[in-house]
């Protein structure tokens, strides 16, 4: 078996071979965008952080609690991300020539396996390593328990990598329900508790890593002993089917292709699975153009119920972040607003999908008798009721005063810059003619700029609006945001009716 995969990967070594000088720009590339890039971005966020008011908000007694749940919700988000990106996913050509032949699962795919888990652990230490790093630089923490902590969360990266895998090797029924008693398990953490469940174990880390106390060797240990579920891997391996493994190979082959092209609107669709429910369900065309329009929207939106599930929660985290925005410190602030609107534009999409279709038919050739803008303004509805309904709910937990009102005017906002967004259209050409710069080509900023104005509309404006709200209260300045959120608002409606115009020439 050994000779075999020792042949098989010298071909694909073979087929993989790049020139001198390919190999000599990745390298060129990697160090513009590790010196002008990460490492500044770096040390500005570490600085951030190092703020005073939050560096008491992390260090505060409530933080610990907050971590764990993080901890748990990342564990539940890697049980369902299998289904959609596991991690052990070859190019088509590999799993073609190694994951279909008769060899086992654990040695044809074991090294994509732990490419992944190799990845997700970096990842974890680098956020968890720049949140430690400031709370050193402001002397808030001892050495020894932030060592501590970035051992036991590289620990706990080890346990998220076996359930990103379970959630690609286990039926989808059955990682659905795991993740969801994970989540009931992390939203039911308390100080009892905590002892006995690994996110526990990380809120337990959290919580002793400014005092340096004896408690925190254990956690540590607890999380580095908690990886040794990496053994179960080679069962979980097998137990992968090689149909499935290809089905998820081609989608982010193509997935890959059409961002490299900037046509992130296309790969997003491409994320999109099909309808699992009510597929034989009639949709009913008749009465008022409006009324059945919205009924249609319902009924296509019950078709996806996991992932209007999570867009819904999406929306109520919105609601929640945006709400608690006015107590917390500043600094903190910033983060909690960019994060609630964020989640806000990211949960109102799920809802979109007629808008989409709408835009998508906004030409000369329609195929429905309404005008454009017709269509656009009754397929947003049903987004704008989700917004504001689940919305306001989060924003109720928060119980801060005029947060629902203020949650009301910014889910108008979001829903006209996703109109905005769905009006967009193919990207000009002239956006990817090259820019030449003392440091390269740099014309793929205006391909993201392009690709991501709607978000960043929604970070300046709405974000920037939420902490002027938070930090001035509910009068006078409050109204003044308000007005310039409606101003912010009929801009986005003219320059979305341009291009609405503009599609249908």
């Amino acid at each position: 078996m050994r000779q075999v995969l020792r042949s098989a990967r010298s071909v694909l070594a073979e087929r993989r071979a790049r020139a001198a000088s390919d190999t000599g720009y990745l390298i060129y590339v990697s160090v513009l965008v590790v010196g002008l890039v990460a490492v500044p971005a770096t040390l500005a966020i570490v600085r951030g952080l190092a703020q005073p008011p939050v560096v008491a908000a992390l260090s505060s007694p409530g933080s610990a609690r907050i971590v764990g749940m993080i901890a748990a919700a990342l564990a539940a988000g890697a049980l369902l991300l299998g289904h959609t990106r596991g991690p052990v996913v070859p190019s088509p050509f590999l799993t073609e020539f190694l994951a279909g032949s008769d060899l086992p699962r654990h040695a044809t795919v074991l090294r994509p396996f732990l490419v992944s888990g190799a990845v997700l652990a970096c990842s974890v230490g680098a956020a968890v390593g720049l949140v430690v790093a400031a709370r050193l630089v402001n002397g808030a923490a001892a050495s020894v328990s932030a060592v501590l902590v970035v051992l036991g969360c590289l620990g706990f990266s080890g346990l998220l990598t076996v359930f990103w895998l379970m959630g690609q090797s286990l039926p989808r029924r059955i990682t659905v329900g795991l993740a969801l008693v994970v989540v009931a398990m992390g939203a039911a953490t308390n100080g009892d508790t905590l002892r006995f469940t690994p996110w526990g174990w990380v809120a337990l880390l959290w919580q002793g890593v400014s005092t340096g106390a004896p408690s925190v060797w254990w956690p540590a240990i607890a999380l580095g002993v908690s990886s040794l579920a990496l053994i179960g891997v080679p069962a979980l391996l097998g137990n992968l089917r090689a149909d499935e493994m290809m089905a998820q190979s081609r989608r982010w082959q193509s997935i890959s292709t059409l961002v490299h092209i900037g046509d992130v609107a296309g790969a997003s669709g491409t994320l999109r699975d099909p309808p699992t429910r009510g597929r034989r369900r009639r949709i009913p065309l008749t009465g008022p153009l409006m009324l059945a329009i919205v009924q249609r929207d319902v009924i296509a939106a019950g078709r996806f119920p996991v992932r209007i599930t999570l867009g819904s929660l999406a929306l109520v985290g919105a609601g929640w972040l945006t709400a608690v925005t006015a107590a917390m410190p500043d600094g903190a602030d910033w983060i909690t607003a960019l994060a609630g609107v964020s989640l806000a534009y990211l949960g109102v999409g799920v809802w979109c999908d007629g808008l989409r279709n709408a835009a998508d038919n906004a030409t000369p050739g329609s195929l429905y008798g309404g005008s454009p803008l017709t269509l656009l303004g009754a397929h947003s509805v049903i987004p704008l009721l989700a917004a504001v309904v689940f919305g306001s709910l989060g924003a109720v937990g928060g119980a801060v005063g005029g947060a629902v009102a203020w949650w009301m005017l910014l889910a108008v906002f979001i829903v006209l810059v996703r109109v905005l967004d769905c009006a967009k259209g193919p990207m000009p050409i002239g956006l990817l003619l090259p820019v030449p710069t003392p440091v390269g080509d740099v014309s793929i900023l205006n391909a993201m700029a392009w690709q991501a104005d709607a978000l960043l509309i929604v970070l300046v404006v709405a974000g920037g609006l939420t902490v002027h709200v938070g930090a001035a209260g509910t009068g006078g300045a409050g109204l003044g945001a308000a007005l310039w959120l409606a101003v912010a608002g009929t801009l986005v409606a003219a320059l979305a009716l341009r291009r609405v115009r503009a599609l249908r020439r």
